[in-house]
C-alpha cells in the first residue's frame, strides 16, 4: 500500500525513504555546476583561514574541487541507480511487488521528458536565431538526436554539439532506464551474480577497450563505462534495505557509521586531488581508470551517511536540502547553457592575468549564473515538469 508519509530526519532510518539522498544529490549538482562555471570564468577562489595560521595554513584554495567537479556526475548516476533499485531490494527482502515495465517507463517519461524537451527546444531555437548551424541538415540532426536521446552516438551531436553540453547525462540515464526492467528481473533472481556480471562487463569495457580508444572523449561517458556505477547503486539499495530491516542496533552503530562517512569523504577528497594532479588532457584517462574505486567511495559515503546519527543526516535532509534536491534535475539542465550565455553577453574574458576587477567580475558572473540557474529550475519544475508529470500519469486528462 502506497503512502506519502516520510519520517523526520531525527527519527530512525526507514527502508522506504532515504532522507540524505536529496541533499547529497543537490550538493553533487552544485559541485558539477561549479566546475562548469569555472570552465567559463576560470574563477580560482581562495578563502582566508586565520584560525589555521598556527598550522601554517593562511588560506584554502579548493582548486581541485572546482577543476574536477565533473566527477560528481558519477555520484548523481549512482544515486539514480540506488533510488530506482530500492523497490527491487524490498521485493527480494520483504517480498513486495514491483511495478510492471510499462508503468515504470511511463513514470520515467513523465518525470524527465517534459522539462528536458523544453530545455532542448529553447537551446535549439536560440541557436537558430544566432545562426550557429552551418546548414539545415546539421541543425535537424542535432535536434532529432537530442530529442531521441541518441546524441551520444555521434561525435558531431555529442562532443561538438552547440546544444546544451550538459544534456548527455540525460541520454545516459534514459539508456539505463531502458535496460532497468531487465536488470531488475535478473537482480531479483540472482542478485550476487547480476552484480558481478555488471561489474565484470563494465571493467572489461573500461580496461580492455575504452582506455585504448581514440578519442577517449567518445567512450568515457558511454553506458558500458558506467555499468559498475549502476551496479554499485543497485548493491547500495540492497545493503540499505537489509540494514534497515534486519539491524536491531541502529542507534548504537550510528556513531561508527559517522566515522566511516568522514573517512569516505576524506577518501573522495584524496581521489579528487589525484585526478587534479594529472594534466588536464589526461584527466579523462584517470576518470576511466578510477571510476570503479571512486564509485565505491561514493557508495560508502552515501550508506554511512544514511546510517549516521540524526543530527548528521539532517545536514543533508533539512528543508533547504530537500528543496534543492527536488529541483536539482532542472538546475543541472539549465546551468551550463545559462553561464555560457552570460559570459557571451558580458564579453568577459580572462587572459590569464588575475586582477581585482577581473576577480570581482568572475564572482559576479558566478553569482548571477547560480541565481539564474536556480530561478530557471524553479520555474521549469513548477510550471512544466510537475503539471506535465501529473497530466501524463493521469492519462492525458484530468480525473473526474
Amino acid at each position: 500500500m502506497k503512502t506519502s508519509w516520510k519520517p523526520k530526519p531525527d527519527m530512525d532510518i526507514n527502508c522506504r525513504y532515504v532522507d540524505v539522498a536529496d541533499g547529497i544529490r543537490g550538493i553533487s549538482v552544485l559541485l558539477v555546476l561549479w566546475f562548469h562555471f569555472w570552465q567559463q570564468t576560470w574563477l580560482m577562489p581562495s578563502y582566508p583561514t586565520p584560525f589555521l595560521e598556527f598550522l601554517g595554513i593562511r588560506e584554502l584554495t579548493p582548486v581541485h574541487i572546482r577543476w574536477v567537479g565533473y566527477l560528481f556526475v558519477d555520484m548523481m548516476v549512482l544515486l539514480s541507480a540506488f533510488c530506482l533499485s530500492l523497490p527491487v531490494a524490498r521485493c527480494i527482502l520483504l517480498h513486495e511487488d514491483t511495478e510492471d515495465a510499462a508503468l515504470f517507463y511511463k513514470k520515467r517519461l513523465a518525470r524527465i521528458y517534459p522539462s528536458y524537451v523544453f530545455c532542448v527546444l529553447v537551446s535549439f531555437f536560440v541557436l537558430l536565431a544566432e545562426k550557429s548551424y552551418p546548414n539545415a541538415s546539421m541543425a535537424v540532426r542535432d535536434l532529432v538526436s537530442h530529442l531521441t536521446f541518441t546524441n551520444m552516438f555521434r561525435i558531431d551531436t555529442y562532443v561538438f554539439s552547440p546544444i546544451n553540453g550538459a544534456l548527455w547525462t540525460v541520454a545516459l540515464e534514459v539508456q539505463f532506464y531502458l535496460l532497468f526492467p531487465l536488470l531488475r528481473q535478473l537482480f531479483k533472481k540472482q542478485p550476487v551474480l547480476t552484480y558481478l556480471e555488471l561489474m565484470g562487463l563494465g571493467a572489461a569495457f573500461i580496461y580492455g577497450f575504452a582506455l585504448r580508444h581514440t578519442p577517449v572523449s567518445m567512450v568515457v561517458n558511454q553506458l558500458p563505462a558506467f555499468l559498475p556505477v549502476f551496479a554499485n547503486g543497485m548493491l547500495g539499495a540492497f545493503v540499505y534495505t537489509l540494514y534497515c530491516t534486519h539491524c536491531k542496533h541502529k542507534r548504537l552503530l550510528s556513531p561508527l557509521f559517522l566515522a566511516v562517512a568522514i573517512g569516505a569523504a576524506v577518501c573522495i577528497q584524496q581521489l579528487l586531488v589525484s585526478c587534479y594532479s594529472f594534466r588536464q588532457d589526461k584527466q579523462q584517462l584517470w576518470q576511466l581508470s578510477y571510476r570503479i574505486p571512486l564509485s565505491f567511495a561514493f557508495l560508502t559515503f552515501l550508506l554511512a551517511s544514511a546510517f549516521s546519527p540524526g543530527w548528521f543526516r539532517k545536514i543533508f535532509s533539512n528543508r533547504a536540502m530537500r528543496f534543492l534536491g527536488g529541483i536539482s534535475f532542472n538546475v543541472y539542465m539549465w546551468h551550463q547553457w545559462i553561464m555560457v550565455k552570460l559570459v557571451r553577453l558580458t564579453g568577459f574574458t580572462n587572459g590569464g592575468e588575475v586582477t581585482l576587477a577581473g576577480a570581482k567580475m568572475q564572482w559576479l558572473l558566478t553569482a548571477e549564473g547560480l541565481g539564474l540557474s536556480l530561478l530557471a529550475a524553479v520555474l521549469t519544475t513548477y510550471l512544466i515538469e510537475k503539471p506535465m508529470q501529473k497530466w501524463i500519469m493521469n492519462g492525458g486528462c484530468k480525473k473526474p
